[in-house]
């Protein structure tokens, strides 16, 4: 991708500990990584794709504590009933 790219063959001892995987990216994908890299806001590609990785897990992540917590305060009854409605009707 870039020069800097540890994947690609630079230096850093980190990354070389590291498992690698190869994907295919969209082309708008490439260019805005490579703006990152070399624009320094980014040491490499693979920072770029592990820092968006990270925020997607923890995104995820928050996203099904909502849905437990949420979940746990549903009133049981009434979802038993909208359930026993719904399967009511697909039966029909």
């Amino acid at each position: 991708m870039t020069q800097h790219d540890p994947v690609a063959g630079g230096g850093d001892e980190t990354a070389s500990r590291k498992p690698k995987v190869t994907i295919t990216i969209d082309p708008e994908v490439k260019t805005f990584v490579e703006r990152q890299v070399d624009g320094g806001q980014a040491d490499s590609a693979s920072a770029v794709f592990n820092e968006a990785m990270q925020e997607y897990m923890h995104t995820r992540r928050r996203r099904r504590q909502l849905f437990h917590a949420r979940a746990a305060q549903a009133d049981q009854a009434k979802v038993a009933r909208m359930i026993a409605h719904v399967e009511s009707q697909r039966d029909q």
